[in-house]
């Protein structure tokens, strides 16, 4: 092994590479599915084809059109071959940061390893689990950090025909990269690091203004690829949205320059604290130790393991092929400060921070000089056992970050499945322009297209032709502004977003909630509103003006397309449960206490008591006073359960004996 790596350091480096980002990033793979943007892009997909991509990103970032249009005509719906390319662009990412620090440093290839190895699992960037709108990103980090990484073969060949070749791969590929995703550009921040390292190692004992002169003239070609993107973003394209207008952002320094200027200086700190020390903190803290027992054994039983494979690597096969060299850890400490810093700036004019909770995408400009710092950091260490355990804990926190971030985005997307499966088996159709909200124990619905996006795959995926990808079904969440206009029932919203049109009428509202994974999902009937006591405050606020009337029972159940939603969950309690609200609603009562016996046969039962109620009714109904005796001594353990149901059963067509009963066993004080 030590032989092989001697003999080809960088082939045994990206096997490296790949051996241990495939443990982190492919075991749960096969079951991420969407997440986020990624349910309306497919939507808009689904329904108009791949040329809604250029529509959709023509109001910011054109060029995504040719990521994604292609993208989809080979992929389609499945999400599977979406996650395995976000995979793939990141390893090429990953491979180009091993080759651009060989070029850098070639004497030191344990060097070059491990800034490519904390790279590519750096865990401060916890977006790649949304792999079909971060495809674009992932695909820009690949196309600059091989621009950089052309940039010094450039640089370092004496080759006229190569050096015209890796300089014009170098601006193309940094045009690609900027036309994707412009706040990329402070990448440049480490490309002029690396020429300038490059030509102070060349010509170390020269004279700095001789050094200064030759890394211009050298670095000029390069420019083009900045300025040329520049000169089209500023002067030839007007975005749409206000996060990419740079005209506005400028306004804001402009208007205020020492205070903006001052909070830009305090943010960048801080920002670069989080970038390149807090990202092995903080993610792992937030992530990990809140998994569910057996998924924490399996990351840090997965962290040890490549900890420990790191530490064989660096202590067993490397060393002995590394001399000391005085220029680390300085030049990369010096080099991946610069970067983050510079990296940092365009976030910054842009009013955006890092943060990893929801904007950990802004950490990738800065990624590779967060890399090199924390190696220099650890080759700043004494050689020996210090500095290796420094490495495998690095190694160890990246892996288990990861770990956890796919294990909440499995969790997230069974979630979404069985939301939706248990909303198809109670729903056969909605009344088109029905205004849906929902919550569900999942990441949390933070745009109205996380509810809009899949149920309109569900009952509304035909093709559309037009302008605009109509919405047949609208949503909207649960905002204090949102709340109060679909308590008063009044009012109409036409909205458009990237070619998505909605029309929100606030007197069709339909309500369905699933308060947790114990529980099934409910659709409010706001006349009678039946909630639990796990039910979040603001659908007990708008439960009464939810109108059932829009989901009409007689028509043909639409089922969840697999390749989105998997495959049908098992029929349990919440299939019965779904069945026999839906024959309540055709006023079948028969069929609902025939359900209710088959489920209780079977040995299911409800996760929530609120879920008794559609049996409660039938079987009052049907003169069964021991199972309404049954139920409602399960429901008096619930106080406000009690109550709401004694108010309910008025409206019940029940029997004179059954009346008594219910008065008697339910509705005493």
């Amino acid at each position: 092994m030590k032989t092989l790596f001697a003999r080809h350091p960088l082939a045994f480096s990206s096997l490296i590479l790949i051996f241990i980002s495939a443990l982190i990033y492919l075991p749960q793979i096969g079951q991420m599915g969407y997440l986020n943007d990624d349910w309306y892009l497919m939507y808009d997909a689904q329904v108009r084809g791949a040329d809604v991509f250029s529509q959709v990103f023509a109001s910011d970032r054109p060029l995504r059109a040719f990521v994604m249009a292609p993208a989809f005509t080979l992929f389609g719906l499945n999400p599977l071959p979406y996650h395995l390319s976000a995979y793939a662009f990141r390893l090429i990412a990953g491979l180009a940061v091993l080759w651009l620090a060989r070029q850098l440093w070639p004497k030191r290839p344990d060097f070059s390893l491990l800034s490519a190895l904390l790279f590519l699992i750096y865990p401060g960037f916890l977006s790649q689990i949304n792999a079909i709108d971060y495809l674009s990103h992932l695909v820009s980090l690949a196309a600059i950090t091989l621009s950089i990484a052309f940039t010094l073969a450039a640089l370092k060949t004496s080759a006229s025909a190569q050096k015209w070749s890796f300089s014009a791969l170098a601006v193309l590929l940094g045009w690609v990269s900027y036309g994707l995703m412009e706040y990329f550009i402070g990448f440049e921040g480490l490309r002029l690091a690396s020429a300038a390292l490059y030509f102070w190692q060349d010509d170390a004992n020269g004279p700095l203004r001789r050094k200064v002169v030759s890394l211009t003239r050298a670095i000029l070609p390069f420019w083009l690829a900045p300025l040329g993107f520049l000169s089209w973003r500023l002067f030839l394209f007007s975005p749409e949205r206000r996060a990419t207008d740079t005209s506005s952002q400028l306004g804001a320094l402009l208007s205020s320059p020492l205070i903006t200027g001052g909070w830009w200086l305090v943010y960048l700190i801080q920002d670069s604290l989080n970038t390149i020390f807090l990202a092995w903190a903080v993610p792992p803290y937030t992530l990990a130790f809140t998994l569910r027992l057996r998924d924490s054994l399996l990351g840090l039983g997965l962290a040890f393991g490549l900890g420990l494979f790191s530490w064989f690597i660096f202590a067993k096969l490397i060393p002995s092929l590394s001399q000391p060299d005085i220029s680390l850890p300085s030049q990369p400490l010096w080099v991946g400060l610069f970067s983050v810093l510079v990296g940092l700036i365009p976030i910054l004019f842009a009013n955006r921070h890092v943060e990893f909770a929801n904007y950990s995408r802004y950490t990738i400009p800065g990624m590779v000089g967060a890399a090199l710092v924390m190696a220099a950091l650890i080759f700043a260490l004494p050689r020996g056992h210090l500095r290796h355990i420094g490495l495998a804990l690095l190694v160890g926190l990246g892996a288990l970050t990861h770990h956890a971030n796919a294990v909440n985005a499995v969790a997230n997307q069974k979630v979404i499945q069985t939301f939706w499966w248990q909303v198809s088996w109670r729903i056969p159709q909605i009344q088109p322009g029905t205004l849906l909200t929902a919550m569900h124990p999942g990441f949390g619905i933070q745009e109205d297209y996380f509810i809009w996006g899949p149920a309109n795959l569900i009952y509304a995926p035909q093709k559309q032709t037009g302008p605009q990808v109509k919405i047949s079904l609208p949503a909207a969440i649960l905002t204090d502004e949102n709340t109060l206009k679909m308590l008063t029932g009044q009012g109409r919203e036409e909205t458009e977003r990237r070619g998505n049109l909605s029309i929100r009428e606030y007197d069709t509202l339909l309500v369905l909630t699933l308060p947790n994974l114990s529980a099934c999902v409910r659709v409010i009937d706001g006349s009678a509103p039946e909630l639990s006591t796990l039910d979040d405050n603001r659908i007990r606020l708008v439960a009464s003006n939810s109108n059932l009337q829009n989901v009409l029972p007689d028509g043909s159940h639409q089922t969840p397309p697999a390749v989105i939603f998997g495959p049908e969950p098992i029929h349990d309690w919440c299939y019965y449960y779904q069945k026999a609200a839906l024959a309540r609603q055709q006023g079948d009562f028969a069929q609902v206490a025939a359900l209710g016996d088959e489920a209780l046969q079977l040995g299911y039962y409800p996760g929530d008591r609120v879920e008794w109620l559609p049996f409660l009714q039938a079987y009052a109904s049907l003169e069964r006073q021991p199972n309404v005796r049954q139920i409602i001594r399960i429901l008096r353990e619930d106080a406000y359960l009690t109550q709401q149901t004694c108010q309910n059963a008025q409206a019940w067509e029940l029997s004179a004996p059954m009346r008594s009963l219910f008065d008697e066993l339910l509705c005493q004080n």
